[in-house]
């Protein structure tokens, strides 16, 4: 193995391999933090029951005829209820990207 500043080639290799999955880790965590908080907004501001035909399903599109309710601090996401629990939707698509079960 050659050393260069104090690392082997594959020391440096694998230290620079660790240090990229640990900023997509951190990317990730920040993430799923911001879907926490959105779902959490809902849960802490309950909606009356949307009325819609049939119950909805994760990536399905949410009707026009259903309101959304705005997440503060948030624009990408909004949501409703259905069923008693908040249903998370992409406020870009009006698809849905999180039911509770």
């Amino acid at each position: 193995m050659t050393r260069i500043d104090g690392f082997s080639r594959i020391g440096g290799a694998a230290l620079a391999a660790l240090l990229l999955m640990g900023g997509a880790g951190a990317a990730l965590a920040q993430d799923q933090k911001e879907r926490v908080n959105v779902y959490q907004y809902a849960v802490d501001h309950p909606q009356a029951d949307a009325q819609m035909r049939s119950a909805p399903s994760l990536g399905a599109s949410v009707p026009q005829t259903v309101e959304l309710a705005r997440v503060e601090g948030d624009q990408d996401y909004g949501y409703f209820y259905f069923d008693g629990r908040p249903v998370l939707v992409d406020m870009r698509t009006r698809s849905v990207v999180r039911v509770d079960q």
